[in-house]
């Protein structure tokens, strides 16, 4: 029998790390401070390593008609649907080679001892054939063990749209064996450079099938996904000023909120879509505001000399963390969702910014300045133990959650421009996204 998981957070092994000094750096496109403190030398929590029980589960070759057409469209739903569940981090694929170690069953019966003799708890096999022009895939999913069928699906669409069919397919693999919503047809928003303009991009969540959904040849920053994963709240200056401007997935402008002001910056949306919490300098010094979306005027949550923005709202909508320079450096602070309570997260690092709360509310991954650049960092709330992320001598910024909790999308400048990674939330199996120019500022779809 293929075990069921109930994927909990696993227990983490940790190992110290010393922080050194560094020279100031330049801020980054992302929006990334430029510093002006000296880092303190204190322990930081590195993660080095995580346990998490895996199923071993074998993808061999789909079948398709003789057609190259067909079994290139095969090749890419296979491909597709192979990434997505290495990704997952559920599943261990068992290695090409051994498929080739099974003998195939004259009467066309499935052979599931010798699946099992070469380590496979599961087992799918696929099939894609044209119909009228679409494609028609089938894919079943079987335990080895059991010998039995856990699922089957049928799917239809046009061609172009292979790797859809394999990121559903990819999704209701997941949920079988976890009870949980695979995350494979969510997207990623992000900002990239066009010329001397920056515009919103929209692709996959792997970095495939990128959009641009912003046309105004001028400046457009930090995108924000609704909770419902429809729209997207953005900082736009195409009319000369920065105004917070929805748009859907296509770019189709849904509403438009002038704000007073030389700086609007960092939407955020609150869990239940009603509210945007943005950064403003409208009554004169960075504030935090909340801005509902049945209504004109916002209202001014944070009330402080120093610099208060990049807003992030807890999942239970309770809490809002936020960059606050208050006590001098910038750190990380969290409020009620009224403004009140305010208490103060980060200490033992410095230079923090970018705040994005983990699917259970219990951690919060930023940006910090570190010897040589900055990383990405993850806190517990309830104990303030940090623990270091990313590490090296580059710009490592904006972390935000994947839906599932497990992964984290960043920016970073390590290969020389900026591009989109995402990285398992240990900090391992990092993942290039985007190619080329510069790309920063990622936001993942609900």
């Amino acid at each position: 029998m293929v075990r069921r998981i109930a994927w909990l957070s696993a227990p983490l092994a940790f190992a110290a790390a010393l922080l050194g000094a560094a020279r100031p750096q330049a801020p980054s496109p992302g929006g990334t401070p430029s510093p002006d403190a000296p880092i303190p030398s204190v322990p930081i929590i590195r993660i080095v390593g995580a346990a998490k029980p895996k199923i071993p589960i074998a993808l061999p070759a789909f079948t398709a008609p003789v057609d190259p057409r067909v079994q290139g469209i095969a090749r890419t739903v296979h491909d597709a649907l192979n990434d997505d569940l290495d990704f997952s981090g559920y599943f261990s694929l068992v290695p090409e080679e051994y498929h080739k170690l099974v003998h195939a069953d004259p009467s066309g019966r499935i052979n599931y001892k010798e699946w099992i003799g070469v380590g496979a708890d599961a087992l799918v096999f696929g099939q894609v054939a044209l119909d009228q022009g679409n494609i028609v895939f089938e894919g079943k999913l079987f335990d080895t063990a059991d010998q039995k069928l856990l699922l089957g699906k049928r799917y239809r669409g046009e061609p172009d749209l292979a790797r859809v069919i394999a990121h559903k397919l990819s999704n209701e693999i997941v949920q079988q064996f976890t009870d949980q919503p695979g995350i494979f047809l969510t997207k990623i928003a992000f900002v990239s450079q066009v010329g001397k303009a920056k515009e919103i991009y929209v692709m996959d969540y792997d970095g495939a099938r990128a959009k641009r959904i912003t046309a105004n040849n001028t400046i457009n920053l930090s995108p924000a996904w609704s909770p419902d994963g429809k729209q997207i709240a953005f900082v736009s200056f195409r009319s000369g000023a920065p105004v917070l401007m929805i748009v859907n997935s296509e770019g189709e402008l849904r509403q438009a909120f002038p704000q007073q002001g030389e700086l609007n910056s960092a939407p955020a949306w609150s869990p239940d879509g009603r509210i945007v919490a943005f950064a403003s300098t409208r009554d004169g010094n960075a504030e935090i505001y909340l801005q509902s979306l049945s209504e004109q005027s916002p209202r001014r949550l944070t009330t402080n000399d120093a610099i208060d923005t990049s807003p992030a709202w807890s999942p239970d909508g309770r809490r809002i963390a936020f960059t606050s320079d208050r006590a001098g450096s910038p750190q990380i602070y969290i409020m009620d969702a009224d403004g009140s309570n305010v208490r103060r997260l980060t200490s033992n690092v410095s230079y923090c910014d970018a705040a994005s709360w983990s699917l259970d509310g219990k951690k919060i991954a930023f940006t910090a300045r570190v010897a040589g650049g900055f990383d990405i960092f993850l806190v517990d709330i309830d104990t303030q133990q940090v623990a270091r992320l990313t590490e090296n001598s580059n710009i490592n910024e904006w972390p935000r959650f994947s839906p599932d909790g497990k992964h984290i999308a960043f920016a970073s400048n390590r290969t020389g421009n900026f591009d989109v990674y995402t990285m398992d939330i240990d900090g391992t199996h990092v993942r290039r996204l985007t190619h080329g120019g510069n790309s920063y500022s990622p936001s993942w779809s609900r």
